[in-house]
This record gives C-alpha cells, sequence and structure tokens, in this order.
C-alpha cells in the first residue's frame, strides 16, 4: 500500500474525486440524450463494445476466474445498465435515477447481511429506514402505472448494482480500470440480441444509419469517460487512500445529477420530490460517516455532556 494511504488528500486528488462525482452525475443527463438517438439496450451494447475495444487487446486481463469476469459482466453489464437505460426511457427523469441509483448502498449492506453474514452499526440500519422512506416518497409521486414501473427498472438496476459489490468485494483486489476493460466484453453480444428481439432489426438499422453527433458523443462519454476514465481513478484513489477518505464524494454525485438535469433538460421537481431527495441524501451521508459518529457519540466528552444531563 502506498505511503499516502494514511495521509490526507491531495488538492489535485480532491478535484479528481470532484471530477469523476460530476461525470457520473452527468452521465445520466447523457444517457437521457443518447436515448433519444438509440433504444436502450442497443445504446448499452454499443457503450460496452466502445469501453472493450480496442482496448482490451492493450490492457491485461486481471487476476480473477474467467467464471468471475462473466458473472460479473451480465450482472454489471446487461442487468445494472440494462434496467437503469430501460428505465429512463420508460420516463424516470434523469435527475432521480441518479439519486435513486444510490440505494445500491442499502442494497449493498443488506446483501451483506444476507449472503456475507457481515453486521452493519445500527447507525447503517438507520440510514436504510430512512432511505426507504425516501424511496417510498419518491414511489408515492408516480401514482400511475407506467412512472411505477419506471421507478421499479431503475430499482432493479440499484439492486443489481448491489449484486455486483458484492461479487466485486470477494474478488482478489485488482486494477479497477483493467477489470472494467474485461468485463465490457460481456455484455454487447446479449444485449444487441435482446434489443432485436424486443425493437427489431428496422428500429436498429434505423438508429445506426441515423446516428448524429449527440448519439456518437453520448457512446463515447458513457464509455470512455463514464466507465474507463472514471472507474480507473475512483479504483486508483480506493488503492491509494482509505475508504472513509474516498467514499463521501460519491454523495456529490446526485447532486450533480440533479442539478444537471435541471440545467440541462428543464427537470422540474415537485415538493415530494425535493423532500425525498433529501431524505435519501441524509441516508447516504450516515451510511458513509457512521463510524465517524459513532466515534464522537462515544468520545469522553459526549459522556460528560450525557452525566451531566443525566
Amino acid at each position: 500500500m502506498s505511503t499516502s494511504a494514511r495521509g490526507r488528500l491531495s488538492l489535485g486528488d480532491i478535484g479528481l474525486l470532484i471530477l469523476v462525482a460530476f461525470v457520473w452525475g452527468f452521465n445520466f443527463v447523457v444517457i437521457a440524450v443518447g436515448l433519444n438517438s438509440f433504444p436502450p439496450l442497443l445504446f448499452s451494447a454499443l457503450r460496452f463494445l466502445v469501453c472493450a475495444l480496442p482496448a482490451v487487446f492493450f490492457v491485461p486481463r486481471p487476476a480473477v476466474r474467467v467464471r468471475d469476469l462473466i458473472g460479473l459482466g451480465i450482472v454489471l453489464g446487461i442487468l445494472l445498465f440494462g434496467f437503469l437505460f430501460v428505465g429512463i426511457q420508460a420516463g424516470m427523469p434523469a435527475g432521480l435515477a441518479s439519486l435513486v441509483m444510490q440505494s445500491q448502498v442499502f442494497f449493498t449492506v443488506v446483501l451483506g447481511v444476507a449472503l456475507l453474514g457481515e453486521r452493519p452499526r445500527p447507525l447503517n440500519w438507520l440510514a436504510i429506514v430512512i432511505g426507504f422512506f425516501g424511496i417510498a416518497l419518491i414511489a408515492s409521486a408516480r401514482g400511475s402505472f407506467d412512472k411505477a414501473s419506471a421507478l421499479m427498472l431503475v430499482l432493479a438496476g440499484a439492486l443489481s448494482w448491489g449484486v455486483a459489490n458484492l461479487m466485486m468485494k470477494k474478488m482478489p483486489k485488482t486494477n479497477m480500470m483493467h477489470l472494467m476493460v474485461w468485463i465490457s466484453l460481456i455484455p454487447p453480444v446479449p444485449l444487441l440480441l435482446l434489443s432485436l428481439a424486443l425493437d427489431g432489426w428496422s428500429t436498429i438499422e434505423i438508429s445506426l444509419v441515423d446516428m448524429n453527433w449527440r448519439g456518437i458523443g453520448a457512446i463515447l462519454y458513457t464509455g470512455l469517460l463514464s466507465t474507463i476514465f472514471a472507474y480507473g481513478v475512483w479504483g486508483n484513489m480506493l488503492q491509494r487512500y482509505q475508504t472513509v477518505q474516498v467514499t463521501p464524494f460519491a454523495l456529490l454525485i446526485p447532486l450533480f445529477g440533479l442539478v444537471s438535469a435541471f440545467l440541462f433538460l428543464g427537470e422540474q421537481h415537485g415538493v415530494v420530490d425535493v423532500a425525498a431527495s433529501f431524505l435519501i441524501l441524509t441516508a447516504l451521508a450516515i451510511n458513509v460517516w457512521a463510524p465517524h459518529l459513532e466515534a464522537i457519540f462515544r468520545s469522553p466528552s459526549a459522556k460528560r455532556l450525557k452525566s451531566f444531563r443525566e
């Protein structure tokens, strides 16, 4: 481990982490733009094709089992982004999608308990309860079946992300960028076949023939910037610094997503959505800073204050 892993984040690395959060937050706007040019499954297939080729010929294969690469490629590439892209296409606002996808944090905790026997802190459970109420508020504001189904699709994407987190957790430590390049080989063909079955060849042909600069830009952004660059930087930071130093920057992702969707897509959100966003962001903050909060509550000064009140 690098010596900087126990030191403070440098200003340059702080800037890089903020940039990564922006790239991921703005990614939801880019997805919405790209879906104007391509059906969702074709768009996702093209995104991973750009991730894999030609990089796979220059990047060493990660030291993980082939079946693990295939499994992660299916869960992360086909299920996660398939559900997300279809959900946004079905009517889920891009800004809210950036927020709802962060429920992967809560799914990861619950799945860790169920499958790995992990024991979360009480504050982690509090965060899950608060986050659940936030999601419930968003669902209550989407009374029609179409809007509710779009939310369920994005939640299914978040659940898939939680499963992928556990799969990566059980893998040996490896270069995240190399891993993303190699698992990107898995999704293109299955996604293309699914798009062919659901959308038809004529729709795919028209999308490819009429491809414009917006569509090309969306593919390049989601493939190269959002995946290769952002995951590469994020993985590098996690290796160089402590997790608690890096993960709080993920809280900026839905903020950048909501603001970007407002500025570039003109998305407007009512009081219920704003309240739900506040609850989910609060839950994410509690989950990230749970160790620090518990340390504060158990500090000598906190105990003295408690005894004084008693």
